[in-house]
């Protein structure tokens, strides 16, 4: 007894001190949106940890193997890699391929008039091998690959023990984000829920007016400040003078459920998404509480129709906070954007883009909501190393005079890949959860069947002239 009375003080005097000092002075900073450079120092530090790791890594193994584990070469091999990529370029060429046709029944310009052959199948076939050999649709919806090991076994468990050093660095890693990292980072997540939940129940009971738009963006920003910190997260905003504002709709990817704390850190909004319960529905209620939002089910055809009724009241009201919403309706691994669906650009009015991309090496943001829960999620989160990403505002865009809403979903879709870096992809991010639709089969079936009748007609007109 005497001996666990001795842990128990020397925790209290050494341990709880120094920790709750540390947890009060990142929720005092969280909530006054100040930082001491701490977060960005201990980004920088990991990043020479992992510079060393592999230099490990590339002495124990060399650096074509490590290439073709992480897909990252240098010198003689880099160069190797470039002409396979060349190669690989030639064989498969994305530009070739035989996507989704846009029927014009009208218009037969374009189609070759050429008599039939049964080459003609043949761009259709080599469709389907490409995607086969290398499908970019499916491996969008699991983790980025890495270009080196950061210290993690959920993105490989074979190389901590290959040497001292590097047991060593995993080891104290472990150590860090397990032991100091996740308990404080579960209390500043209970404290920022509990201060938002409580926040927007009183402010609820408050009538509208400028008093209590101007408490909610506060609260809003504030709860979401401690938030992000129970991710350490280290965000950077490029181009704050385009920041949405209350006369549009402010689109972006869409990678994680993170993705509203990190824009919500810097500016208060109104949400739109699916209703949800557990975790997030907690969220949910709170907010509704305090302000407008707009959560729907998707399943229910009719909810569609209220959003977009809904969507439209709140924009042509200049008191409401700026919409926020991601319209290719499901989380991306961070590698490409995906089809933006065209309800959100009917409404009208100016649209503002918003480009996030997240820094994989320190923690895999992307939510495989098909696989994971919210909690695990959360909890691999809150093991990670941090929170990095970069968030660009781009400049408003409005429709064009005679633009289709669907040209204009695919415009800003572009700026929006364009600034991120990422893929610009015309598939539904519904294949996810959902095989193909029948309607796309047939497109392709009645492209081809008119391309054949217009290949006959003009055969027939040559034999005719031909007698």
């Amino acid at each position: 007894m005497a001996v666990v009375d001795a842990l128990a003080t020397v925790a209290l005097t050494v341990v709880i001190p120094p920790f709750l000092i540390v947890l009060v002075t990142v929720l005092v900073l969280a909530s006054l949106g100040k930082s001491l450079g701490l977060r960005q120092k201990y980004v920088q530090f990991l990043l020479k940890v992992f510079e060393d790791g592999n230099r490990i890594l590339v002495k124990k193994f060399g650096r074509q193997r490590l290439s073709k584990n992480y897909g990252k070469a240098s010198g003689d091999e880099q160069e190797e890699e470039e002409e396979e990529d060349q190669v690989s370029r030639e064989v498969i060429c994305r530009d070739k391929l035989v996507l989704r046709p846009t029927l014009d029944k009208d218009n037969n310009e374009g189609l070759d008039t050429h008599e039939f052959e049964l080459g003609d199948c043949l761009d259709y076939i080599r469709t389907g091998m490409e995607a086969i050999v290398d499908d970019e649709v499916t491996k969008r919806f699991s983790a980025e690959e890495l270009t080196s090991w950061n210290f993690l076994t959920r993105t490989n468990c074979q190389y901590e023990f290959i040497s001292v050093r590097l047991t060593i660095f995993w080891v104290v890693g472990f150590i860090l984000r397990y032991f100091l990292l996740l308990p404080l980072r579960i209390i500043i997540l209970l404290i920022g829920t509990m201060h938002m939940v409580t926040s927007t129940l009183l402010i609820g009971l408050l009538p509208d007016g400028p008093v209590k738009r101007k408490l909610c963006r506060f609260i809003f920003i504030t709860s979401f400040r401690i938030i992000s910190r129970a991710f350490s997260g280290v965000i950077t905003y490029h181009n704050k003078h385009n920041m949405p504002r209350s006369d549009g709709i402010c689109v972006a990817n869409h990678t994680t459920p993170v993705d509203c704390v990190v824009l919500a850190c810097d500016n208060g909004y109104s949400y739109v998404g699916q209703r949800h319960g557990g975790f997030l529905g907690i969220f949910q209620r709170a907010l509704s509480r305090a302000s407008a939002h707009i959560w729907f089910e998707r399943s229910e055809s009719k909810d569609r129709f209220a959003v977009a009724r809904r969507l439209r009241e709140h924009v042509e009201d200049p008191e409401k906070l700026p919409i926020l919403i991601f319209p290719e309706g499901t989380c991306i691994n961070n590698t490409s954007v995906m089809q933006f669906k065209k309800g959100t650009f009917e409404v009208g009015g100016i649209i503002y883009p918003v480009a996030i991309k997240y820094d994989p090496r320190f923690g895999d943001a992307f939510w495989n909501s098909s696989k994971e829960s919210m909690l695990s999620y959360i909890y691999m989160m809150m093991t990670s190393w941090a929170i990095v990403c970069d968030v660009w505002y781009l400049p408003p865009m409005t429709r064009r005079e005679g633009e289709s809403s669907i040209d204009f979903a695919n415009r800003v879709k572009a700026e929006i890949a364009r600034q991120g870096g990422l893929v610009d992809l015309v598939w539904d991010g519904g294949l996810k959860r959902s095989a193909p639709k029948i309607e796309w089969k047939q497109q392709y079936q009645q492209e081809f069947s008119r391309r054949l009748k217009v290949q006959n007609v003009n055969a027939e007109k040559k034999e005719e002239k031909t007698e």
